[in-house]
């Protein structure tokens, strides 16, 4: 039942979206700027999901900004954030991530450090000895 009131109340929301899109751009919009606006389909009933959805989403690279807003914290207040913690403190210099699998690139050695060089350089066996070295004659088996 819940699932079809979200479901009906996504089209109004939809609806008011656009309308204070509408009146947002007619009243405040100049050449070179037009406004947007969303009003982000979370309710009471699906808040844990969305948030995580949206988190998951700015783990992969998309928008911060609707995490934020999904957990609470005004837009305003995370761009000051954001702005103090990047610029001001270096955050990101100083809070570097666990390395995964995912925020990897390949040229990590195990202590953390990036290889100087990823290219690897091929050696030429001139005396064509690949594979085991041989074994004298006496330790060699009868099927060999």
């Amino acid at each position: 039942m819940i699932k079809k009131d979200e479901s009906l109340m996504k089209t109004y929301l939809n609806m008011y979206n656009t309308w204070i899109k509408y009146h947002l751009n007619a009243r405040f919009s100049r050449p070179g700027l037009a406004f947007d606006f969303e009003i982000l389909p979370i309710t009471m009933f699906n808040l844990k999901e969305q948030q995580g959805k949206y988190f998951e989403g700015a783990q992969y690279g998309y928008s911060k900004m609707y995490a934020g807003v999904a957990s609470g914290i005004k837009q305003l207040t995370q761009i000051s954030l954001m702005t103090f913690e990047n610029d001001f403190l270096e955050m990101t210099e100083k809070m570097i991530p666990l390395q995964s699998s995912y925020t990897s690139s390949g040229n990590e050695k195990n202590d953390g450090t990036v290889k100087k060089s990823s290219v690897q350089v091929k050696v030429k066996d001139l005396n064509n000895t690949g594979g085991r070295p041989e074994l004298p004659d006496e330790e060699k088996s009868e099927k060999t």
